[in-house]
């Protein structure tokens, strides 16, 4: 049996414990739902992390770490190094802004769609969109008050259907699976402007870190690009960012390309 409900605007709310007994709740809300990935979206204000970055494409595979920094609400940056720790590349994200510093060749992207990658005897160009995609997923649900939400229950997982208005119809634009025991995300499909999949993204791993449960290991796969697999190694939640977290070395954009 599959029940689908639309979200109303006059609905009453009800408080959702966030860790509830271990039984299935048949009878919770998407309002509940909605309220509870909105609080813990608020719970996580910013983030440093640790992490391990694995993308499959067409001509290799590429491996790096990197330390992630993230404060919402769109400010991110990521410091990829290599298995000897020497730095590849300093991204800093803010919003549609992003930025990309090659310390070994002194050069600064801009607006760079593409991520140059010398790793090994091998050159890899990774696409920018889908990497920050993933990482932002990573960084929690980011529900848009413009989404137009729907929920469809079954046995195995409560599905959040969130579209977006177009005009006069709703496009659908991204799927979320809740498992019903702790109502963890545990999978997102991202769709594209024509209703068809581009991105799934799997959660996986959860373990207590702090005051909150948050996914070891995140999986992705691009339609017709990469399979990323992000491993977190070690999660610091909520610590005090300053500007100088998200500023680029002295002196990087002296000589910046726009390509």
């Amino acid at each position: 049996l599959t029940v689908f409900t639309l979200l109303s605007g006059c609905s009453v709310v009800h408080s959702l414990p966030q860790n509830p007994v271990p039984a299935v709740r048949q009878d919770v809300t998407l309002d509940e739902l909605i309220r509870l990935l909105q609080r813990r979206d608020q719970d996580l204000q910013s983030m440093k992390a640790l992490i391990h970055v694995q993308a499959g494409m067409e001509d290799g595979v590429v491996e790096f770490f990197g330390t992630l920094f993230f404060q919402r609400p769109d400010a991110l940056r990521l410091k990829g190094h290599d298995f000897m720790g020497q730095t590849l590349f300093d991204l800093v994200a803010r919003g549609e802004d992003v930025q990309i510093y090659l310390p070994r060749e002194d050069r600064l992207l801009a607006d760079q769609i593409a991520l140059p990658l010398s790793l090994g005897h091998g050159k890899y160009s990774l696409n920018m969109v889908d990497l920050l995609e993933v990482l932002g997923a990573s960084s929690g649900v980011g529900l848009d008050p413009a989404y137009l939400p729907a929920l469809e229950k079954n046995e195995e997982a409560y599905l959040i259907h969130l579209f977006t208005p177009q005009g006069s119809r709703a496009v659908l634009y991204k799927k979320l699976w809740l498992e019903p025991l702790h109502y963890r995300l545990v999978r997102e499909e991202i769709f594209d402007p024509s209703g068809s999949p581009r991105v799934e993204i799997l959660f996986e791993e959860y373990r207590q870190v702090e005051t909150r449960w948050h996914p070891q290991r995140v999986r992705a796969t691009v339609r017709n690009g990469p399979r990323f697999t992000l491993s977190f190694k070690e999660i610091v939640l909520n610590p005090v960012l300053t500007e100088k977290d998200f500023s680029l070395p002295a002196g990087a954009n002296l000589s910046s390309e726009n390509l």
